[in-house]
């Protein structure tokens, strides 16, 4: 057993040490950017990290900002896994979103708070599950791109949404939004004062699951030879297009998840923005977990640090928070071509060895 675990904890320890190696060179370079604004860069990461990690309001923001990314982050960890690519997580959050929150809208006020978010979940799951297994269906009817598909679903959920809160959902008042939920309908705070709520343990909760379904199940196991090797898949008798349809449903049931989550936790209802890209960068944090669905959430906490230390960064050092994507775009770039330049290190070192062996 020990031998079969020294393999995958060495992969582990590499792919630690390249995601280290790939955020320090990324703070380097930003450095430059930061110098280039006639600011000190050792004074603007520490006003950062001080207004992210060591104030009530900064890390109750982190934890908010975290809960969406982390839910819709396992579900493209899961899709990718299963060898398909989930763009689609903004439409998958606003359907979920839309449709959860007529749970809340419709039900009588003196309903049980609990029945509620127990039946906002689900209508949240089964309609951001509908909406991403359809992108899987057209892949494996017609053998559609689930990438320009999921794309395009986006807009027609954005669009669609758009239509709901300017007409058949919209509040009284002209605003672009549904009406609020019942105060007792909202999801409890874990930070008083803050955004913090208990949506953060259903982000945990989906973790873990995503992490428990690839470890200790055969539907783990069958959607990880799917998106390893579709050939042998089929071999082994595994309904590979059943499958594509399951895993683009269950990962879109994860975005339309966390649709209900930010409703019911942060803005009670839904308006027209309610999505912060968060498809695009749980994706970014996915790629930075390597499709780990545990290390989904310490890249999501890390993200969301970064983005709420921007803020206080602009306010202490007037650096734009723009800054932040420059960080991003950077960590991606140098984990992309960190293990290329390892790669050709040892080639040289093997051969300039292998020459001095042969003289």
């Amino acid at each position: 057993m020990a031998k079969n675990s020294s393999p995958a904890r060495r992969a582990l320890g590499q792919n630690a040490l390249v995601l280290a190696v790939s955020i320090v060179a990324a703070f380097l370079v930003s450095m430059i950017f930061i110098l280039a604004l006639g600011v000190s860069p050792v004074d603007a990461f520490v006003s950062m990290f001080r207004g992210a990690l060591t104030r009530k309001y900064g890390l109750a923001e982190v934890l908010a900002k975290a809960t969406p990314l982390i839910i819709i982050g396992v579900g493209v960890a899961l899709a990718t896994r299963g060898g398909m690519s989930n763009l689609g997580g903004d439409g998958q959050f606003y359907i979920g979103a839309i449709c959860s929150i007529c749970v809340g809208l419709f039900l009588p006020p003196s309903t049980p708070a609990l029945v509620v978010w127990v039946l906002a979940l689900i209508v949240g799951i089964l309609s951001g599950g509908f909406w991403g297994g359809l992108s899987g269906w057209l892949k494996a009817k017609f053998n559609t791109s689930e990438v320009i598909i999921t794309i395009m679903l986006n807009y027609v959920a954005l669009y669609l949404m758009g239509w709901l809160v300017h007409g058949p959902l919209q509040a009284p008042g002209g605003i672009p939004q549904t009406q609020a939920l019942e105060k007792s309908f909202q999801l409890p705070k874990i930070i008083s004062g803050t955004r913090a709520h208990a949506g953060i343990f259903i982000a945990l909760a989906s973790a873990l699951l995503v992490w428990w379904i690839f470890k200790k199940t055969t539907l783990g196991y069958r959607i990880q030879t799917v998106g390893e090797s579709p050939d042998a898949a089929v071999y082994a008798g595994i309904k590979t297009n059943r499958y594509m349809s399951l895993i683009m449903a269950l990962s879109g049931a994860f975005a339309g998840m966390a649709g209900m989550v930010e409703v019911y936790g942060v803005h009670y209802r839904v308006l027209e923005g309610i999505s912060s890209s968060f498809g695009f960068t749980a994706m970014l944090i996915a790629l930075l977990a390597k499709l780990n669905p545990l290390a989904v959430v310490i890249g999501s906490l890390f993200i969301s640090a970064l983005t709420v230390g921007a803020n206080s960064m602009q306010i202490d050092m007037s650096v734009p928070t723009s800054i932040v994507n420059v960080v991003q775009s950077l960590i991606i770039f140098f984990m992309l071509i960190t293990p290329a330049i390892k790669s050709d290190l040892l080639s040289s070192i093997s051969k300039k060895r292998h020459k001095k062996e042969v003289a």
